[in-house]
């Protein structure tokens, strides 16, 4: 009885198999009447379960039509298509991937295979062209197949990279002169943190065809390299990119490359789309918020504390970039390294004040550091493209220069400008964590700064920050709490001296002339001096007393 069962059961699973590894085939019509911004033959969804392959073949062909390109797109899993034979140089892996068929003499039949062990939705499109249309990818010399029209994109941590095939002009049937044809790229933004499949497939839809383009992509300049574009990574934030090949032969015949996307990280992995991923950085993180209300709306109050934590957060800054540059490490040891020695440089600041007393130099480093914010929110938003500023020596001494004018505007009014010091920097401590819990952009105004430091290469990225509802709610707070901060403690320290006397000032000086003391008025002519106390000496203490 039990061998029995044991069979059933045998026999349901090798059924169940067989029907999920089933093979189908579907018959697409390509009829369609083309404009010139909507090449668009074909497009649907279509489902295909686990290990099972589907069929396409092509049925009433726009008789305008010279080639077609087929393209499929899977979110997150990866699909093989395949043209007639399943051979090295015949078929191409991917979530986003393409080829290329004459329709003479013959149309190709193409196959798409599932290796996953789950079902998948698929979005099925057929782009068509005529004969004077230039190729996308016709000039392939490194994409697996012969003619690659789809986009290979690759990230890590820091970048995302896009890299296409070059087009062939059809009056240049051997390649020798791929300039015949210039290859345009675009990037549109998903909305931040949605990893949902539908609006990954609107996005993809919506760059497909040249009208889509032209609504919603954004240009992407070139950088250095032709056929490739280096973008900052936004870990979380999804973008489609795509290229567009155009002839100058004929500026009016162009293709579309296969739309592809990058999240810069995976969301099949769990916490893969995580910027901080390790409990040291969550801290920081954190502790950043109660910080920066502190600096905020009590930073000149408690002014001794001030001089510490802006001399500690100097020291972190400066300390990551040059362990970064010299070392390997992760990050949860870089970043313990940068905090201890942030906290020795916050401590060396806080010294200089506690001997020396000196309002204009203490509040220096606090303008510099706005000047070194000021300098990144600039560079933030740049546009990409700007050949003279991927010179390392062009961009550090603009931007340092930025920095130092900044602050040299500030230091002039050294009561004020350590106030507005305070509620800027402390407004965007306290933004940066409820950026990183919200999921919007802002805390890359800091980090693609450092990633221009330390990431090699990084002066060919194009930073075009996405800006959405989250971003501009962020700013609106950081605005708020800025203006607030400054306001609160204005008021605060209205009647007081402007600086606190420091503990041991090792400079015998009058502490009027530094801490807004009433200074003692000069005697009519005439009249006794003031004897000064046993042991200070004063300018009429004689030499030899």
């Amino acid at each position: 009885m039990i061998k029995l069962n044991l069979l059933h059961v045998l026999l349901l699973l090798i059924v169940a198999r067989n029907i999920s590894s089933q093979n189908i085939s579907v018959i697409l019509p390509l009829n369609k009447t083309m404009s010139w911004g909507n090449k668009q033959l074909y497009g649907d969804f279509a489902d295909l379960n686990a290990s099972s392959t589907l069929q396409v073949g092509f049925t009433n062909i726009n008789k305008n039509v010279s080639y077609i390109i087929f393209q499929v797109h899977s979110h997150l899993y990866n699909v093989t298509l395949y043209n007639n034979t399943y051979i090295k140089g015949s078929y191409v892996v991917g979530t986003n991937v393409g080829m290329y068929s004459s329709v003479k003499p013959k149309i190709d039949t193409f196959f798409i295979y599932n290796p996953n062990m789950i079902n998948l939705k698929l979005y099925l499109s057929v782009h068509g062209y005529y004969v004077k249309d230039p190729i996308p990818g016709g000039c392939n010399m490194e994409f697996p197949l012969p003619t690659s029209p789809y986009l290979q994109t690759s990230y890590n941590k820091d970048y995302v990279l896009v890299d296409a095939a070059a087009a062939r002009d059809p009056s240049d049937a051997f390649c020798n002169n791929i300039d015949k044809a210039l290859v345009f790229f675009y990037q549109m933004y998903l909305p931040e943190r949605n990893f949902d499949a539908d609006t990954y497939f609107d996005g993809i839809k919506n760059m497909m065809t040249m009208d889509g383009i032209e609504n919603f992509g954004e240009y992407l300049p070139e950088n250095g390299d032709r056929m490739r574009r280096m973008m900052s990574a936004y870990p979380g934030t999804g973008a489609v990119y795509v290229a567009v090949a155009i002839s100058t032969q004929n500026t009016s015949a162009y293709s579309v490359y296969v739309p592809t996307y990058s999240y810069a990280c995976s969301p099949l992995v769990e916490s893969g789309c995580e910027l901080l991923d390790d409990f040291l950085s969550q801290l920081l993180c954190a502790s950043l918020l109660f910080l920066g209300l502190f600096i905020c709306f009590f930073g000149h109050r408690f002014f001794k504390t001030e001089m510490f934590l802006v001399g500690l957060v100097s020291g972190v800054i400066i300390t990551y970039i040059f362990i970064s540059l010299t070392a390997d490490l992760e990050r949860p040891a870089l970043l313990g390294a940068s905090v201890l020695s942030g906290v020795c440089f916050g401590a060396i600041w806080l010294l200089f004040w506690w001997f020396y007393g000196i309002p204009l130099i203490a509040v220096l480093l606090s303008t510099l550091n706005v000047g070194f914010l000021f300098s990144a929110i600039i560079y933030y938003g740049l546009p990409g493209g700007l050949v003279a500023l991927q010179l390392d020596l062009n961009f550090w001494i603009l931007f340092v220069l930025v920095m130092l004018t900044t602050s040299l505007m500030l230091v002039s009014m050294t009561f004020l400008s350590n106030i507005l010091c305070c509620s800027i920097l402390g407004a965007y401590a306290t933004i940066y964590p409820i950026d990183y819990y919200l999921g919007s952009n802002l805390k890359y105004i800091i980090i693609n700064t450092i990633r221009r430091a330390v990431v090699p290469q990084f002066n060919k990225a194009i930073l075009s920050p996405p800006f959405e509802w989250r971003d501009a709610l962020i700013i609106l707070l950081w605005v708020a709490l800025a203006t607030s901060g400054f306001l609160f403690q204005h008021f605060h320290n209205r009647g007081r001296p402007p600086f606190p006397p420091p503990p041991r000032n090792v400079r015998p000086l009058p502490s009027h002339l530094y801490y807004g003391t009433t200074a003692p008025r000069t005697p009519r002519y005439g009249a006794t001096a003031p004897v000064s106390p046993p042991g200070i000496q004063t300018d009429r203490t004689p030499l030899l007393a």
